[in-house]
């Protein structure tokens, strides 16, 4: 198979595209011919060496969405066949060929493409476990989401607007603010040069939000847990900037705030959330936000855009 990797961790120089044996497919496992994966922040650290990542491999393939047709399949498999179109969640899928667990492999929905389903799993699913399992939003809700131009943050407002929230967005320029408010915010504030509690404050008559949906962590934390109504829901899905932050308990008893995060859930529960989120993106509820375009002989280009952070939605490779 043609893959992307790297064999050691550091710049951009380590990055390569070659073959690499084609994976096998054990007796519960799809083997699918790549159409389409996309870039992770993940992928940065793995090859940075960077947040604790160490090589399992002696040539790291990164990624872990992919979309694509079925090449093969375990013996143990028969909710898809070869030829099927299909999302799911694998490993090592920036590459032609790739493997995933049949219980996290599900039919592509009818009209949507190769790239826009390779977009969603990864971020599409923690923004809906975020806000719809953890968070349980509600019709009229108000909701904050935090870094709206990011994979999460640009499926997060779709999400609460299709639940019938109210949706108010950050970010870090005017193009990606624009951007969320397409997409259905109806503020969106600067969170590097404006006062986010005073922004949410005047948006909300003073109460706050329902409900802030974060992955950034510590430069924006105290500012999110500040900006909680009464019997607010803080709920978190990553840390990509940094994972300490400084909470006043006194806040926390006295206004009934929740923190939550998404966990780890197993493949059962990532199923779940997989057909509930592929449904809203058949319905047209939720449509996955692609950045850029890359085949897989630009992987350095792709790792070069993720760390410029200078883009709105999902980095997709086309193998």
């Amino acid at each position: 198979m043609r893959a992307a990797y790297h064999e050691t961790q550091g710049g951009l120089d380590v990055l390569r595209v070659g073959e690499l044996s084609d994976p096998e497919p054990g007796p519960h496992d799809v083997l699918i011919q790549v159409k389409a994966t996309s870039m992770d922040r993940v992928d940065v650290y793995w090859r940075e060496g960077s947040h604790g990542m160490k090589l399992r491999w002696p040539q790291h393939v990164g990624g872990r969405d992919i979309a694509g047709l079925v090449a093969a399949v375990g013996a143990e498999v028969k909710s898809v066949a070869v030829g099927d179109r299909v999302v799911a969640s694998g490993e090592r899928t920036h590459a032609s060929l790739a493997l995933a667990p049949a219980e996290l492999t599900f039919p592509l929905p009818d009209g949507i493409s190769f790239e826009a389903g390779g977009a969603t799993p990864t971020a599409g699913r923690s923004a809906h476990q975020a806000l719809i399992e953890k968070a349980q939003i509600q019709s009229g809700e108000t909701v904050l989401v935090m870094a709206a131009g990011s994979g999460v943050g640009s499926f997060g407002v779709q999400i609460a607007r299709a639940m019938g929230c109210r949706v108010i967005a950050t970010a870090g320029s005017a193009h990606k603010r624009a951007r969320a408010m397409e997409l259905g915010a109806e503020l969106a504030i600067d969170h590097y040069n404006d006062d986010i509690v005073a922004a949410v404050r005047e948006a909300t008559d003073e109460k706050g939000v329902d409900v802030v949906l974060d992955h950034v962590g510590t430069p924006v934390f105290a500012a999110a847990i500040r900006s909680l109504a009464p019997e607010g829901r803080f709920v978190t899905c990553g840390v990509t900037a940094g994972h300490m932050g400084e909470l006043h308990l006194g806040q926390l008893f006295v206004k009934g705030i929740t923190l939550m995060g998404v966990g780890r859930p197993d493949n059962q529960r990532i199923a779940a959330t997989m057909r509930g989120l592929l449904a809203m993106i058949a319905q047209r509820q939720v449509t996955p936000q692609i950045a850029a375009t890359f085949p897989l002989e630009e992987i350095a280009d792709a790792h070069q855009l993720m760390e410029s952070s200078d883009f709105f939605g999902k980095i997709v490779l086309v193998p």
